[in-house]
C-alpha cells in the first residue's frame, strides 16, 4: 500500500479549523471540504487516463485527461462532508454509501450498503476504481469492514481517503487498499477533546473492548495524541 500525506500552509491553516473546539459546524465542514480537494487531487494520480486533441484558439494541443469512471463511497455520516470535492473535480463519478457503527465490543459493523447498480440491476464495481472517504482512520476497522464488502465485487482498485489518519489504523489498513491518501499522521489513537465540538456530533464514537474510549485507551498506552 502507498501512503500519500497531503501537507501545505493551506492543508494546515483548513486542518486547525477542522481542530479548533470553537469551530462551529458549517465552517468544519467547509474546513473538510476544502482538504477534500487537495485530497483528491492526489488521489487522481492513481486514475487511468488517456491523451484527448482539443482545439484552443492557436490552434491543436494534445491534454491528458481522465478517462475512467470513478465510484465513490463516503462511510456516513462524517464521509459525506468529503464527497462534494471529489464530485466536482472528477469527471466522471458514482456513489455508493456504507452506513457502519462499533459494538460495545469495538467491532466495526455494516449495517446498510447503498451501492450504484449497473443497467443489468448488479453492483457497477467490477473493473473500477472506488474510493473510500472517511474523515478519520482511527483504527482502519470500519475501512476494513468497508473494504471487504468492496472486493466482493472485484474492483479494479481500492484507494482510501481520509482527513485525519493515526499510525494505529495505517499499520492496521488492509492490503488489499492500493493507497491511503490523507491530510495527518500521528501517533496514537484520538483523543475526542481534540475534535471540534461541532465535529464531534457528525462521528461516531468507537470504543476500546474494555470499554474505555479510544482516546483513553491511547492515553493508557502511549503518549496522549492530539490531532
Amino acid at each position: 500500500m502507498k501512503k500519500i500525506i497531503v501537507n501545505n500552509p493551506i492543508v494546515d491553516y483548513f486542518l486547525a479549523l477542522f481542530r479548533n473546539k470553537d469551530t462551529d459546524t458549517y465552517i468544519c465542514n467547509v474546513a473538510v471540504e476544502n482538504i477534500s480537494f487537495f485530497l483528491a487531487g492526489e488521489t487522481s494520480r492513481f486514475l487511468q487516463v488517456e491523451e484527448k486533441n482539443i482545439v484552443t484558439p492557436l490552434g491543436e494541443i494534445s491534454c491528458p485527461i481522465i478517462s475512467e469512471e470513478v465510484v465513490l463511497v463516503p462511510v456516513l455520516r462524517a464521509g459525506v462532508s468529503m464527497l462534494s470535492a471529489y464530485q466536482r473535480l472528477f469527471p466522471k463519478t458514482k456513489t455508493g454509501f456504507v452506513w457502519a457503527h462499533r459494538t460495545a465490543e469495538a467491532l466495526p459493523v455494516i449495517d446498510k450498503v447503498k451501492f450504484p447498480k449497473n443497467e443489468e440491476g448488479n453492483v457497477d464495481f467490477e473493473g473500477k476504481t472506488v474510493v473510500i472517504l472517511d474523515t478519520m482512520l482511527a483504527t482502519a476497522g470500519t475501512v476494513n469492514a468497508t473494504v471487504d464488502v468492496i472486493m466482493k465485487y472485484k474492483p479494479k482498485q481500492i484507494i482510501c481517503a481520509s482527513i485525519l489518519s493515526t499510525e494505529l489504523g495505517i499499520e492496521n489498513l488492509s492490503n488489499k487498499v492500493t493507497a491511503l491518501i490523507t491530510a495527518s499522521e500521528r501517533d496514537g489513537l484520538y483523543e475526542v477533546t481534540g475534535l471540534t465540538a461541532a465535529y464531534v456530533r457528525t462521528v461516531v464514537q468507537s470504543r476500546h473492548p474494555s470499554g474505555s474510549s479510544l482516546g483513553t485507551y491511547a492515553a493508557n498506552h502511549r503518549k496522549t495524541p492530539i490531532y
